[in-house]
């Protein structure tokens, strides 16, 4: 089994530290191959970015769906043109806030997402609201650091963490803490031991689901939401051009 992982950002250690999480918990004989898109954002933490980073992540799937992979995550915490690219290629796609939210849902009545910087929260929520999961959901908590600042102190980065998905299980009531970013994938395990609660990576869901819908032998519906867009003029545009008008 082959799977895409399209990290929606530019920045290329990023893309490497997903590459990396996603192995790790890839069954054995599936194979990852992670990108980024030629240009956009070197990270995503706002509107704008959210949007420019989407355009590319289409034009990044539409330069790998002949390359007969199995299936395609999106490795971005507000899954950047999810429902696009389920309509432009065939294969399940698998966006990591989706995923771990119902995979949280699987195990956990009620879950909580920490993430990176405040303003993202809105963002997040609209994402989880749009699986389906939001009465799931009974908050998202931050530690107002940037995405690229991530690694700059782990062992602060770990402790911020920790502390505010302290406060989601002690005051908002939450039984499993989703990691709000995909660069926080590393930290899974560790929290989860100072926890007690199941503490999920986006990553790691998406493969493990990637891999069920291809080992199930499901994909994307294609009767209507997700069907094909229509043969239309991309003007001054020829990667989509060309991909639309066949």
């Amino acid at each position: 089994m082959k799977i895409l992982v399209i990290n929606p950002n530019t920045s290329a250690s990023m893309t490497e530290a997903i590459a990396t999480e996603c192995r790790r918990v890839a069954a054995p004989g599936t194979v990852i191959d992670a990108v980024s898109p030629a240009y956009g954002p070197r990270s995503i933490e706002t509107h704008t970015e959210d949007a420019i980073a989407a355009a590319a992540t289409i034009e990044t799937a539409l330069r790998h769906r002949d390359d007969g992979y199995d299936a395609i995550v999106v490795a971005c915490f507000i899954d950047p043109a999810l429902m696009a690219i389920r309509e432009i290629v065939d294969v399940p796609v698998i966006g990591i806030a989706e995923a771990a939210a119902h995979v949280a849902s699987l195990v956990a009545p009620k879950f909580s997402v920490v993430t990176v910087m405040r303003r993202l929260e809105h963002q997040i929520a609209a994402t989880i609201d749009r699986s389906g999961l939001a009465a799931r959901c009974v908050s998202v908590r931050s530690i107002d650091l940037s995405v690229l600042g991530l690694e700059e102190d782990l062992d602060a980065t770990i402790a911020a963490i920790e502390a505010e998905s302290r406060l989601a299980i002690e005051q908002d009531g939450a039984e499993a803490i989703l990691l709000g970013c995909a660069g926080l994938g590393p930290l899974d395990k560790e929290l989860q031991s100072r926890l007690g609660v199941p503490v999920l990576d986006g990553c790691g869901c998406a493969v493990k689901l990637a891999e069920a819908c291809v080992g199930y032998g499901v994909t994307t519906s294609k009767v209507l939401s997700y069907s094909a867009p229509p043969v239309k003029e991309y003007v001054n545009m020829p990667e989509f051009d060309a991909a639309f008008r066949g």
